[in-house]
């Protein structure tokens, strides 16, 4: 696995988070973490029906990260981080 790899997130994605604490630091841990662990992948899939993309989805600290693995250019894309519903 390439340590080159770029992990890009939305600052949209950040306001998210809480403010501070232990949960914001956990997840963006993760989200960093994924340039070493990308091919894991996520705890399960979907695909965008009008692009038909492939997205990994996590779940972090109660919180649904939403990401896909840009292989060409060697990088992670975090798409969305919302709270998980209950």
């Amino acid at each position: 696995m390439s340590s080159d790899y770029r992990v890009l997130i939305d600052l949209a994605c950040l306001e998210q988070l809480p403010k501070t604490g232990r949960r914001r630091e956990n997840i963006i841990r993760f989200c960093t973490d994924l340039k070493h662990n990308y091919h894991l992948g996520g705890d399960f899939q979907i695909r965008d029906p009008e692009t038909f993309r492939e997205y990994e989805v996590s779940e972090c600290e109660g919180y649904v990260i939403v990401w896909w693995n840009d292989v060409p250019v060697n990088r992670i894309v975090i798409v969305t981080i919302r709270r998980a519903p209950k």
